[in-house]
């Protein structure tokens, strides 16, 4: 039985009735509550007024209702605006945080913070940068916030040089942070750096958790260090299902089926259920080094020994060990009778397929449905042109390059990456956005006349 509050208890036994109410069981008692708070408005402090807020806010309110709260308080403070901010981030409704943000009276870090991460959860990297620098306070909080922005957008360096900036500032940092620069560092293959901040983690006894352990797991791999991967892997103690995929996808990136079927075995043997990401890995392993026996094995028993239903992702890996395996009848019929339409990706693994085993009849038939399906992906004409190119059939590359050129299709520049002296340099086909261009693009024309002298030699 619920005790209603009387008119005459303080503020502070308010917060206590306000702020519990967070399970479903308890949001009609927490209505009644906003009732007496209303009531009895007079005789209430902004505490009470800010933990009816963040009721709403955690039951899932429409934010407008906490707006509507804040606005019929005689005197809200900066926690009030925080919370009304934190809610429109929340939400979504970027917009009607930044007309928050700047109707604020005041703000401390936690309001520029609040904002901050709302532009990065947005994908709005510029607004992010204008709004970091604007700080006139920063926190660790913030500091990750920026660091996970970057990361998200593939700005790896950029979030890299973050953390150095961090180091000579002296800011704290913690787990979450350090893992999403070890991702930073598996996309850009930054292994110098990646040791930096393995040596990091030992120097300041910070404790491995599984996150960080498949974060280092994944880092070496997809450095090409998978002898550290595996110490790291065997080091770890408490393995839960995401350290085992992040070894199982290292394995498979290098092409170490066998070793990944193993792997996999040892896993189930320890006791550790699979997951779909589980299965992803373990295929896609299979698929790169031709066990298709164990592929299919493995794929079959998803669903018949541990209930997993295949998702689009694992026909795509199954199509993908069948095309290489050069099964294309056997690749068709799984496509055929899947039981959801095969989307780009399953296509392509075919495509793929039908390139290197010289296909070029199923590959151009393939090629041109991949065409109709995202005829503004690059990627599709690529393949379908390196089929054409496999056969010989240069007027057919050409006209692909043409149609290219009119619906105005670009292809992707490829970026490679290169590491010295634990600095990341970035680079494209063609770029010059490198101070000394001029002397590399020189260098590489020299090199390219010795090899023809050589050649023809």
């Amino acid at each position: 039985m619920t005790t209603e509050p009387s008119l005459g208890f303080s503020s502070p036994s308010l917060v206590s009735l306000t702020t519990p109410i967070l399970s479903a069981m308890l949001v009609f008692e927490g209505k009644q509550v906003h009732a007496r708070l209303v009531k009895s408005s007079d005789g209430v402090s902004s505490e009470s007024w800010n933990s009816l807020m963040d009721f709403y806010l955690n039951i899932g309110e429409d934010v407008r209702k906490v707006r509507r709260i804040l606005d019929g308080m005689k005197d809200p403070c900066i926690v009030s605006w925080n919370c009304l901010l934190d809610g429109y981030v929340k939400s979504g409704e970027i917009e009607n945080a930044r007309k928050v943000f700047e109707e604020m009276p005041e703000r401390d870090t936690v309001s520029w913070t609040t904002m901050l991460l709302g532009y990065v959860n947005e994908g709005m990297l510029d607004e992010a940068c204008c709004l970091f620098d604007e700080m006139p306070e920063k926190n660790m909080v913030s500091w990750s916030v920026m660091i996970k922005g970057f990361w998200r957008s593939g700005c790896y360096k950029e979030a890299l040089d973050l953390f150095k900036e961090m180091q000579v500032l002296d800011i704290e940092i913690d787990k979450i942070t350090l893992t999403t620069l070890l991702s930073a560092c598996a996309g850009l293959g930054a292994l110098d750096q990646g040791c930096w901040i393995h040596a990091f983690i030992d120097k300041h006894d910070i404790q491995v958790d599984a996150h960080l352990c498949t974060a280092l797991v994944d880092m070496y791999a997809k450095c090409g260090r998978l002898d550290l991967a595996r110490k790291v892997f065997r080091g770890f103690k408490k393995r839960k299902v995401f350290v085992w995929n992040a070894m199982l996808g290292g394995l498979a990136m290098h092409s170490l089926g066998l070793e990944a079927v193993v792997l996999f075995s040892e896993m189930l043997s320890s006791g550790i259920r699979p997951n779909e990401i589980t299965f992803i890995c373990v295929l896609s392993a299979c698929s790169h080094s031709g066990l298709v026996k164990d592929g299919l094995q493995i794929f079959h028993s998803m669903a018949e020994d541990y209930k997993i239903k295949p998702c689009v992702q694992h026909y795509g890996c199954l199509v993908d060990l069948l095309g290489r395996a050069g099964l294309f009848e056997e690749a068709k019929r799984v496509i055929e009778v899947m039981p959801m339409k095969a989307n780009g990706n399953v296509w392509r693994a075919l495509l793929g397929a039908c390139r290197v085993h010289g296909c070029a009849e199923l590959g151009e038939r393939v090629g041109k449905m991949l065409l109709e399906m995202e005829p503004m992906d690059d990627g599709n004409y690529v393949l379908l042109s390196n089929v054409y190119a496999v056969d010989n059939r240069w007027e057919d590359v050409a006209r692909l390059r043409k149609e290219m050129k009119e619906k105005r299709v670009l292809k992707t520049p490829g970026w490679s990456s290169i590491e010295l002296d634990g600095v990341a340099y970035m680079f494209a086909s063609g770029d010059l956005s490198h101070p000394q261009s001029r002397d590399i693009y020189s260098l590489l024309d020299e090199l390219t006349k010795q090899l023809v002298v050589a050649n023809v030699q």
